[in-house]
């Protein structure tokens, strides 16, 4: 790449950081042109060589960015989900699970209990962060950590991203402040995990994608890359998170025949302009189309662009980037080399389409199921038939699968499962059911009514981890929990789960999560237990314990219902109302260390006071607790002119 560094750079020789561009395989120059692939410009600089840059769209990156790039990748992120002693004290926490089982709360949890709370950084942490209905959500590779999150509006401060901790279905992490929201309601993949769970990545405001830390110790977001479109598209555009976490796919319109660009994620910011791109950027991807996918793809106004404007994910790999796309008037699904930049191959599709897990099939609907193979575009199966001679390289078709509404895969080990849910009153008349195949082959019709609506999409169906077993969200809104591992299928039993839940999820250690956009339950697949059961959103018509004049306060108040206001603090101090007590709150609160792991606070004491006055006596030396006792008396003053016209 040619480099521009503009301006000085705090605490590096402009000569040092040329030197080490240049051993990275840069030019370094010292004035933008047409030929310049990017520019690193100090925050404040200015001039006519960063007036050029952003007058021939080249990306522009900040101190930050030039830090990343340059920094000791295997010095980056080494606090991951399991640092220090988390590790330990999951397998702790799990022992002490069971032991409560058996013998009830004992001595051992009350000292384990001291013994984690006299750790640095741990916090009492209620879940009451989202101050909207939640627009999306994802699932960690590891099943361990759901992330939610938000948009904004009037009166909020910005969307939220709330990490909850699966085995505990306690919050453990809550980052707020996120710019313009978290994606849009209606859209999914707004909210990426990295492979190895140690970023997250969100498309968020108008035109930004961002990488964050999940488990930032920091009350604010902590972004660690940040890439601008600055010719803000229509919001929110396809994009993928690679599977390291430090690159994304991003389809905002460029100059190439193969939209789309891939855009380093290292740190800091990057605004750029892919549309206003030169041809053959580094970060663009192929200028032109093969010209046997032109010719069989061009439309009626001769335009051949090949544009991912469905949901495109990465290969486990990274070296593949999976698509889908209408741009060229018809349903298509493409695979594009990360290396060259050039697609792979392309096919006709039906409109509803998922890859499986393991990057080998493609499944399509097309009056029925075809599966192709995702290494070739071809049909897959022994008895696949020749690719079609029209549009469409439809594939083997499945008997008995019209009616289609929504796909979900799952693994059993290297065996890639797939459900296919067909709702009531379909196109195709088809009776209702769930259809099970392993691999292309069909396995059971399971009779039941599934719902088709979600959250995002229709996430009805979840695979367990394992492959195993089923669990789907039915019309008449429960969660019935089957076994598949037979030569029939079983149910195992059926859940009760909020009024409106549109979404299933299955993680780690068995925990089932039905969600929809104002309530979140986590219940264990093979008992029922509801380890977490909250509802968001609540107003209550009562003064807040610590008032509204103190900005200080505010995430520390929250509102579990729609009759109490109460307050938390990281010393094991709540105001809740008079007559409540421990219990009451154990089934919402929780430690939180290392903003990775939930810890049951009914192991340890709590003490719940019922105003400002007497929390400021239960916090003794704490800095909260002194503040409160020399100004409990305006928060008293200001209460009692609640309802004051």
């Amino acid at each position: 790449m040619t480099i521009v560094l503009i301006g000085r750079f705090d605490g590096v020789r402009q000569s040092g950081m040329k030197q080490r561009l240049e051993e990275l395989g840069a030019r370094v120059t010292g004035a933008v042109s047409g030929r310049t692939d990017l520019v690193f410009a100090h925050r404040y600089a200015e001039g006519k060589n960063l007036q050029e840059a952003r007058r021939l769209g080249i990306p522009i990156g900040d101190d930050d960015a030039l830090r990343a790039l340059l920094a000791d990748e295997d010095g980056s992120d080494d606090a991951g989900p399991e640092a220090g002693t988390v590790s330990d004290l999951v397998a702790l926490r799990a022992r002490l699970l069971r032991l409560e089982r058996e013998q009830g709360i004992t001595e051992e949890h009350r000292a384990a209990t001291r013994e984690v709370r006299a750790k640095e950084g741990v916090r009492l942490r209620h879940p009451y962060g989202h101050e909207l209905e939640i627009n999306d959500y994802a699932l960690s590779p590891c099943g361990r950590y759901l992330a939610t999150g938000t948009g904004t509006g009037f009166g909020c401060h910005g969307g939220s991203l709330q990490i909850w901790d699966v085995a505990a279905g306690r919050c453990a992490n809550g980052i707020g402040g996120i710019e313009g929201g978290i994606g849009r309601p209606g859209h999914a993949g707004s909210i990426q995990w990295s492979a190895d769970g140690r970023r997250i990545g969100l498309a968020y405001g108008s035109g930004r994608v961002g990488v964050f830390d999940p488990f930032s110790p920091v009350d604010g977001p902590r972004t660690l890359a940040e890439f601008l479109l600055t010719d803000e598209p229509v919001w929110p555009v396809p994009w993928a998170l690679a599977p390291d976490g430090r690159r994304v796919f991003v389809d905002s319109g460029s100059p190439c025949e193969v939209g789309g660009c891939l855009v380093p994620m290292d740190g800091g910011e990057l605004s750029w302009t892919p549309g206003a791109a030169r041809p053959a950027h580094p970060y663009l991807l192929a200028e032109r189309l093969r010209e046997d996918f032109r010719a069989e793809g061009t439309d009626a106004h001769g335009d051949g662009t090949l544009r991912a404007d469905c949901r495109v994910r990465w290969s486990r790999d990274g070296t593949r980037l999976l698509a889908q796309g209408e741009s060229r008037g018809r349903a298509e699904a493409f695979v594009i080399d990360v290396a060259s930049g050039q697609v792979s191959w392309v096919a006709g599709i039906g409109e509803l389409a998922a890859w499986s897990p393991d990057d080998r099939l493609l499944v399509h609907c097309d009056e029925g199921l075809r599966f192709l193979d995702a290494a070739t575009g071809k049909p897959y199966g022994k008895k696949a038939g020749q690719k079609a001679t029209g549009q469409k390289a439809t594939g083997q078709k499945q008997a008995g699968s019209e009616g289609v509404s929504a796909l979900q895969w799952g693994m059993r080990g290297d065996l890639p499962r797939l459900a296919a849910l067909v709702g009531e009153d379909n196109a195709s008349g088809a009776e209702p059911g769930v259809l099970i195949y392993d691999e292309d082959r069909f396995r059971y019709r399971l009779d039941v009514t599934p719902v088709e609506d979600g959250l995002v999409f229709a996430d009805s169906w979840a695979w367990s981890p394992s492959g195993e077993a089923g669990a789907w969200l039915t019309a008449d809104g429960r969660v019935e929990v089957w076994s598949l591992e037979g030569e029939e299928p079983r149910r195992l039993r059926t859940l009760d789960v909020p009024s409106g839940t549109g979404v299933v999820l299955w993680g780690a250690d068995g925990v089932l999560m039905a969600m929809s956009p104002t309530t979140l339950r986590f219940l264990r697949a093979g008992s029922g237990e509801v380890l977490g059961d909250f509802s968001f959103l609540h107003a209550p018509q009562v003064p807040k314990p610590l008032g509204e004049t103190y900005w200080f306060f505010e995430a520390r108040q929250f509102a579990p219902d729609d009759e109490t206001w109460c307050a938390v603090f990281d010393e094991g101090v709540v105001i809740a109302p008079d007559g409540r007590g421990p219990e009451s709150v154990d089934d919402i609160l929780a430690w939180t260390v290392s903003e990775r792991l939930a810890w049951p606070v009914r192991w340890g004491e709590l003490a719940v006071v019922p105003d400002a006055r007497t929390a400021g006596q239960a916090l003794g030396d704490a800095p909260d607790g002194e503040w409160l006792r020399n100004y409990a008396y305006t928060i008293e003053e200001e209460l009692s002119r609640w309802g004051a016209p």
